[in-house]
């Protein structure tokens, strides 16, 4: 079921004395910021983005409602996400990890590999984590050349396993 809400970032820090937050980005681009005009927490709560800046590798973030570094500071550690029918369109072969996590992962032969648990950057690819019963994750590096198909509808993944991977 596609979710309604997408992580796009935690708050780590507040910035400054008038209520800025320093977001760590959860998003290939930390611009994203600049595309959505809504922030949410877990709870639902609603904050509109007043103000992006950037700071080496984490966002500062201006949102209404939070003017203080007192109210700044019991949002430390919040998980922020953006409501998936606001965020850009994708360009064709990308995906929200949301959406790739938990489907199934089967090979050239349509057996049944696992599923992915998760994905993260590594140099100029993303990794999926293959989770195996009674077996030792799977890192795949989500390339052409081990990507053979990606059907979201229909709940699968379909790779080719490199040789040497076991």
């Amino acid at each position: 079921m596609e979710q309604l809400y997408l992580e796009i970032g935690k708050i780590v820090n507040t910035h400054g004395l008038r209520g800025d937050v320093k977001v760590v980005p959860w998003a290939d681009y930390p611009e994203i910021f600049e595309e959505i005009n809504f922030l949410y927490t877990k709870d639902e709560t609603r904050f509109r983005i007043k103000n992006v800046k950037y700071q080496k590798e984490n966002v500062i973030l201006s949102l209404e409602g939070i003017s203080s570094i007192e109210e700044a500071e019991k949002y430390k550690n919040c998980v922020l996400y953006a409501r998936r029918d606001t965020m850009p369109d994708l360009d064709e072969d990308t995906y929200f990890v949301a959406d790739l996590i938990d489907l199934e992962v089967i090979d050239e032969k349509e057996e049944i590999i696992g599923k992915i648990s998760d994905v993260f950057a590594a140099g100029g690819a993303d990794v999926y984590t293959i989770k195996r019963n009674n077996k030792k994750d799977l890192l795949i590096p989500a390339i052409k050349e081990n990507i053979i198909e990606i059907n979201i509808p229909e709940g699968f993944v379909k790779i080719k396993i490199p040789e040497g991977i076991e």
